[in-house]
């Protein structure tokens, strides 16, 4: 038997063509040049690549099946198998392919997808092997009962009602259903609720045996890991693990389209929305390069990652299709086989859909005009175009997680060498090379359009019999199980990144800058009080504290000054905000944040006159004496921000609010708050860990039993918010309406058993590694470490000294010198150690004792 290094070849990734193409760019340590491709003797891909930057590990397990590989009357199942994979196992029983995860301070999450199915986690380097044995667990020991399938149901119906609260989502799968006639594409990755209301278990099962394999499966690993043990860790755990031929592509070839095809949908909305959608090629044909520089010119893309590109990108207000009124994004997926680039756009109800139809086949024609003609301006624009799409590549791969994303999602598209050559192909992209795709793809006979518009409701001639789910079978649990594991041990927290360089403009605003060689990239961050931004501004209001807002910018190092004057002139232009914000009352997320910002009266300490800087926090790629010499030119004269000094909001009563929609929705919220200690007070790290115990995510009491047990919903959010001088927490919950009192019953109940049956030991040591792992892994990226120290400077360093006693302000000058109090993973640290068991217990009357708000679909 051959030796694993004998498997192993060099992938040679072309990222120098980056540097060369745009100044001032830096290599990344994230250089796929360096991942290591081995292949099992089952079939199975691995993929390694080391990244010694911080001391965490991701790996991403992917397989080559998703809604391509459904039929007529069975689609869904690939999604659903994603549910079930995050259940028991052979050695991760009631849920522990997750829980396992958490208890460790990692993170994970799955998607579905035309084209696979994947699952990725990120956690402290040392789990590497405890995320293998999981992903072997789940590739071929999974406990698929038929008691799960029946529960996980009522999960995967409530998921997809969600999607119907979104005309968007409705909307895509009408349009995609008509422009593919014969291939699976058509498929919605969910599947249909009649096919998932009535799927069985042994269809479950049979998929499962199918298509999860080794030799359906690419495992990439990326992190702070050594190639040689991780491909010895890898063969231990799945070499022995039967596997065959891949799950094949389709072989339907979906028929040239030559005519425009049209569906136009009616409901009970407020405004219009479009999608016109052309054909386009596979992200391993030669021609798609070309057309992500086509998709760049006509209104800017968000380069080649799927798990970022979400569902559109908004176009540059200054594109060809910028110019068009509306708000209007292109998207354009990667796929195995030619899929879709689609225009979307929202309206108003009395918008003019011929107007706007030719506004957007207008300028697709202008843009082939001026290719045609290929004049100067117009190769002006194309050399704009491929360096924009060069940038933005760079800006896909930013942590351990997105490289093992990226390696394994288009090794799984058998796009793997197209990914690797990329940067030179868009670099080589020519106006004949535009030209070509734009009548390969673009013609006008090619499109789809399709709309969906108010309308008044009205019976519908036709009702579908659906048939009813059988009902959730609760399954009945001890809580001594969760005092029987030995709790995991608490995490090493090593810290390789430099500690951040404070420093202090002229007019004492305090500057964080953290260098990290992770990504050539910069994050900015500048936050101010609570303001109205001028238009185009990035912002994120009432965060990292309540009644402040964040200015963002995402940037390359070179255009780090660039960016500093825009947000210098956001920050002048923005005006003091007025009054609370116009809410939808058609929108439950919108009206349970309204309800919440309600009770805790957080309408009050507005700031007035000027918005300026409170602080500044800079991460990546940076040279320190550079960026603060741009930060003070741009902000250097100006008044710093005061402080807010909201008042201590007195003990609110507990009550129960019901608020009603203005219209029927497909999916309604439940959620809950309660006020806690600011996180300045030591006493919050106990509420922290009452909160991860109660729920967090898909787990804790609350989670798990609502989720896992009774399929009454799919997720639950959980924040912990603070305006510097109070704290509280927030759980917010969507549910269909029939199973809304199911739920407040739910979480009545569950919220009294917090007190009359307490976390054990097990649960309070489980939820400190949890939160001391999370300070190791759960800030990679630029953005993601710029928003971590923004968060600790204002939840937990000077601020709280403004807060607490206004005399200590002058002692800003003491934390120049190094990082401010309890700014620092090690005293973050002790204040988690400090916390017992009894602590915890002492808080859960006041913990249990919050307001519920139901926010409800008005009667028929």
């Amino acid at each position: 038997m051959p030796t694993p290094e004998s498997w192993i070849f060099r992938l040679r990734l072309p990222l120098l063509m980056l540097v060369a193409c745009l100044p001032g760019w830096a290599l990344a340590n994230l250089d796929f040049s360096n991942a290591r491709v081995s292949h099992l003797d089952n079939g199975m891909t691995l993929i390694v690549l080391e990244e010694h930057t911080l001391p965490v590990v991701s790996v991403q397990m992917l397989y080559r099946v998703g809604a391509r590989n459904e039929t007529a009357g069975a689609t869904g199942l690939a999604h659903f198998l994603e549910h079930m994979a995050f259940r028991d196992s052979e050695n991760f029983p009631d849920t522990g392919l997750v829980s396992a995860i958490y208890a460790v301070g990692g993170e994970w999450h799955g998607y579905t997808w035309l084209d696979q199915t994947t699952y990725y986690a990120t956690a402290p380097r040392e789990q590497l092997d405890l995320l293998l044995r999981i992903e072997a667990d789940r590739m071929a020991r999974l406990q698929i009962s038929e008691e799960d399938v029946i529960v996980e149901r009522g999960a995967v119906l409530t998921e997809m009602h969600s999607y119907e609260n979104d005309p968007m989502s409705v909307l895509h799968d009408n349009a995609m259903y008509l422009t593919f006639l014969a291939h699976p594409y058509r498929n919605n990755t969910i599947g249909w609720e009649s096919d998932v209301a009535q799927m069985r278990h042994t269809d479950v099962v049979a998929f499962y045996k199918q298509h999860y394999h080794p030799g359906n499966a690419i495992l990439a690993v990326v992190g702070d890991v050594r190639s040689d043990q991780v491909i010895r860790q890898v063969h231990e755990h799945f070499a022995d693990l039967p596997g065959h031929s891949p799950t094949p592509v389709p072989h339907t070839v979906e028929p040239p389209q030559n005519g425009e095809r049209r569906i136009r949908l009616q409901g009970e909305l407020d405004q219009k929305h479009f999608k016109i959608v052309y054909r386009a090629p596979a992200a391993s044909s030669p021609d798609y390069a070309a057309f992500l520089v086509l998709q760049e010119l006509l209104g800017g893309g968000s380069g080649v990652s799927f798990l970022q590109n979400d569902w559109g990108t908004p176009v540059l207000a200054d594109s060809p299709l910028g110019r068009i009124p509306g708000s209007l994004t292109t998207w354009f997926p990667p796929s195995a086989q030619d899929y879709a680039f689609v225009i979307s756009g929202t309206e108003a109800p009395d918008a003019d859909e011929t107007r706007i139809e030719s506004a957007v086949s207008g300028t697709i024609e202008q843009l082939r005009s001026r290719l045609e003609r290929n004049r100067e301006p117009v190769m002006t624009a194309l050399e704009h175009a491929r360096n924009r799409v060069l940038r933005e590549l760079v800006f896909d791969v930013q942590t351990t997680e997105d490289a093992a994303h990226q390696l394994s999602f288009f090794a799984g598209l058998d796009a793997l060498d197209a990914l690797l050559e990329l940067p030179k192909s868009v670099a080589g992209i020519s106006t004949n090379d535009v030209l070509r795709v734009m009548d390969r793809y673009l013609q006008a006979r090619q499109r789809t359009v399709a709309w969906y518009v108010p309308a008044q409701p009205s019976i519908p001639d036709f009702i579908p019999n659906i048939a009813e789910p059988e009902p959730p079978i609760p399954k009945v649990k001890t809580l001594a199980a969760k005092d029987s594991p030995v709790a995991p041990p608490a995490p090493v927290l090593t810290e390789l990144l430099s500690p951040p360089h404070i420093a202090r403009l002229s007019n004492d605003v305090p500057v964080v800058l953290q260098r990290s060689p992770l990504s050539p990239t910069v994050s900015l961050r500048v936050i101010s009080p609570q303001a109205e931004f001028p238009a185009g501004t990035k912002v994120n209001p009432n965060q990292p504290v309540w009644g402040y807002s964040t200015v963002i910018e995402d940037v390359l190092p070179a255009e780090l000054p660039a960016a500093i004057e825009r947000a210098g002139k956001a920050l002048e232009q923005a005006k003091p905000a007025i009054g609370p914000d116009t809410v939808d009352a058609s929108d439950p997320e919108a009206l349970m944040q309204q309800s919440f910002t309600d009770l805790l009266d957080l309408s009050s300490a507005k700031p007035t006159g000027s918005i300026n800087p409170l602080l500044i926090v800079i991460s990546g790629d940076i040279n320190w004496e550079k960026a603060t010499t741009a930060l003070e030119r741009t902000f250097g004269e100006r008044s710093p921000a005061a402080f807010l000094t909201p008042e201590t909001k007195p003990p609110i009563e507990a009550k129960t609010i019901e608020t009603q929609l203005s219209t029927p929705a497909a999916q309604v919220q439940l959620g809950y708050i309660v006020q806690a200690p600011a996180p300045s007070n030591p006493q919050s790290a106990a509420w922290q860990m009452a909160l991860y115990i109660f729920t967090h995510h898909y787990e804790g009491r609350l989670g798990e039993e609502a989720i896992s047990n009774r399929g009454l919903i799919y997720y639950i959010g959980s924040e912990y918010h603070t305006d510097g001088t109070n704290g509280w927490i927030t759980l917010s919950m969507g549910v269909d309406p029939k199973n809304l009192p199911a739920l407040q019953s739910l979480l009545r109940e569950k919220l009294k058993e917090l007190v009359e049956q307490p976390p054990t030991q097990a649960e309070v040591d489980e939820a400190r590694n949890h939160l001391l792992g999370r300070l190791v892994s759960a800030a990679q990226s630029n953005p993601e470490l710029a928003d971590k120290l923004a968060q600790q400077w204002l939840w937990y360093g000077p601020m709280a000294d403004y807060q607490s006693n206004a005399e200590l302000k002058d002692e800003l000058a003491v934390y120049s010198a190094g990082l401010p109090r309890s700014m620092n993973t090690e005293a973050l640290e002790r204040r988690l150690e400090a916390v017992s068991r009894e602590d915890i217990l002492v808080l859960l009357p006041a913990f249990t004792n919050g307001s519920i708000v139901s926010i409800e679909t008005p009667p028929p």
